[in-house]
């Protein structure tokens, strides 16, 4: 492990020599010149706090995140969280989750650090876990993109037999694009172990772009276990920085020999921020992680918040998320665990009224397979279980964002009453 990562450090310590002595372009150009920027045109750094608090019969749970976002999007973020809620999906903790963005060169954005992580105490009893996460980003030119990163995690999973089962895992990875006219050439290569197994992976992806900013991804990553080879596949449009009025949107699908992952999204509307960082940053993200753990794009993803704000992306917003897993719940009886889940939102930009502005309409359905005991046969099978949800959200004086979620029918019986979200927003220019 320890030579693998020096050598992953030499290697991209050379790249970046190599770079420097080629590199001429000062900060100050790039400041008068916006359009040099990998993030696009600036805007006003804004801060957002949100307060969510959500209730099952009697339990409770509630939140509380903050972050400032501007042109190169969340640059710090942080949740205070306390879960009281009795199920077997999610362990009742208290949680603490940071991180920050850091620009350390001069704030130019071709140099980047990212560092953060969670740590949450299980109630009721010592137990704990940690995750940590750092990475290293250097955009020397337009063409040339350079990556090293670190993970780890300890604590405790849920497990069938045991309350807890103790885990742990830590991950080292380097991974690079090139990009010659329409087409880019990615790679990376990583070692990471988890509990006592230590796997090496390499892969390789090409991304080539078309006509109306369509794009189209396709990667293989080989790992020395041989169930962790990774296929990846993307397609989809961006959308330009000033939107031209057509949708954009994107399709991703990663499949190993007992997981398959797919999310996909299209987005209508004048306010279309699916811009090219975006749509790039999600599919390599997608294609790097399976050189590294889960922590790094769990933390900082949007659903980092407690109620989904991707609808502020566009006036119409259509996600899809699937996902499917093979486990072996009992000596050659394999069970499928997974879900799959739609999310539609509709904002009306043109209503605009005094006080009130920007009402939103959020329609979702989640399909739920896990696996249950059955009793009579002494075996499992697979329990299917559906539920729609519904959202409704207003701006008050352009600043607080009110968001309510009802879900008439949880998918599990001890939860049949009522479920209700409420989220409260402010954003203030810093």
């Amino acid at each position: 492990m320890i030579k693998s990562l020096k050598l992953l450090i030499i290697i991209w310590s050379l790249l970046i020599s190599v770079c420097l002595s080629r590199e001429h372009t000062t900060h100050s150009s790039r400041d008068k010149d916006p359009e040099n920027s990998v993030y696009g045109p600036p805007q006003p750094p804004e801060w957002e706090f949100q307060i969510a608090a959500w209730t099952y019969n009697d339990e409770m749970a509630s939140a509380f995140n903050l972050y400032r976002k501007n042109q190169r999007n969340k640059t710090f973020f942080m949740r205070l969280m306390k879960n009281g809620l009795d199920n077997r999906n999610q362990f009742q903790v208290d949680q603490l989750t940071g991180g920050l963005i850091l620009f350390p060169y001069k704030n130019d954005d071709r140099f980047q650090v990212d560092i953060g992580g969670t740590y949450n105490a299980l109630k009721d009893t010592s137990l704990t876990n940690k995750a940590f996460y750092s990475r290293i980003t250097f955009r020397p030119k337009k063409y040339l993109w350079l990556r090293i990163g670190h993970e780890y995690k300890k604590g405790f999973a849920a497990d069938h037999s045991l309350p807890y089962q103790k885990i742990s895992g830590n991950a080292n990875y380097l991974a690079g694009r090139f990009n010659i006219s329409k087409f880019s050439l990615l790679a990376l290569a990583g070692t990471g172990k988890i509990d006592n197994d230590l796997n090496t992976r390499y892969g390789i992806a090409g991304m080539l772009t078309g006509s109306f900013n369509t794009y189209f991804f396709g990667g293989y990553v080989k790992s020395s276990e041989e169930l962790e080879n990774v296929r990846t596949l993307a397609a989809g449009r961006w959308s330009p920085f000033r939107p031209d009025g057509l949708p954009s949107g994107f399709f991703i699908w990663k499949h190993r020999e007992n997981y398959d992952f797919q999310l996909g999204g299209v987005f209508w509307g004048g306010n279309n921020s699916f811009v090219r960082p975006a749509a790039v940053g999600i599919t390599q993200g997608i294609f790097i992680s399976s050189a590294a753990l889960s922590e790094n794009s769990r933390l900082r993803r949007r659903q980092l918040m407690i109620i989904s704000d991707d609808y502020s992306d566009a006036e119409i917003s259509f996600f899809y998320v699937y996902m499917d897993q093979c486990i072996e719940m009992s000596p050659g009886s394999v069970n499928h665990v997974g879900f799959k889940a739609f999310q539609l939102f509709k904002v009306f930009n043109e209503i605009n009224i005094p006080v009130i502005s920007n009402p939103v309409i959020g329609l979702f359905y989640n399909e739920e397979t896990e696996p249950e005991f059955n009793p009579a046969t002494h075996s499992f099978k697979e329990k299917i279980s559906n539920y729609w949800a519904y959202q409704l959200g207003i701006t008050i004086y352009e600043r607080f964002v009110l968001n309510a979620i009802n879900n008439p029918r949880a998918p599990d019986p001890v939860y049949e009453n009522q479920v209700f979200k409420i989220v409260v927003s402010q954003n203030k220019s810093a």
